[in-house]
């Protein structure tokens, strides 16, 4: 029989396998599959697309990036101009090292380094400017939303206005006819 639960175990090695046994589900103690998932669906997978996900490495990426990428890269917003600023600050950086007394290499080193510093500082500069003016769009166009949603409600008051205003003087103008006596 089992012992009471009130009474602490005598012995490490009872209390040990008295764990183990309340630690332990139905299918783990007898030899039977493990229950299916309430969640599952029938006959489906890990995702509800089908099929599993792709792992994202390293080589799937590379293999992603294609030769028409590089070809447009020139159009891609901000991109074209933080080159072009890129190849002049590099060639002026070089051009001057150069003159001044350092070596090809180390100038050509000064060159390269320029290039992608203010080819990355123009990029994200040009990145900054744009979503700036991005949200400033966005408040403008809220604005205008906003004064069009006005203007229309006061021309709706207005025409509201002018319609009470018509009936009002219709009635008047009905209320003179009835009133007048007329003598045929």
């Amino acid at each position: 029989m089992a012992s009471d639960v009130r009474e602490p175990p005598s012995s490490p090695e009872e209390a040990s396998r008295e764990e183990s046994a309340h630690s332990l589900k139905t299918y783990e103690t007898f030899p039977m599959p493990p229950p299916p998932s309430a969640n599952a669906f029938p006959g489906g997978t890990e995702n509800t697309a089908g099929g599993r996900q792709e792992e994202v490495s390293l080589k799937s990426m590379a293999g992603s990036i294609t030769l028409e990428d590089f070809r447009k890269v020139h159009k891609q917003p901000c991109v074209r101009d933080s080159l072009l600023l890129g190849i002049g600050g590099g060639f002026g950086v070089g051009g001057v090292r150069a003159v001044v007394g350092a070596g090809i290499p180390k100038a050509s080193n000064w060159a390269v380094g320029t290039f992608v510093g203010v080819s990355f500082a123009a990029y994200e500069y040009c990145r900054y400017k744009r979503r700036l003016e991005m949200q400033g769009m966005k408040k403008a166009v809220e604005i205008i939303d906003r004064k069009k949603a006005e203007r229309e409600a006061r021309a709706r008051e207005a025409r509201e206005a002018r319609r009470r205003a018509k009936e009002v003087a219709d009635r008047a103008e009905e209320e003179q006819k009835k009133r007048a006596w007329k003598f045929w």
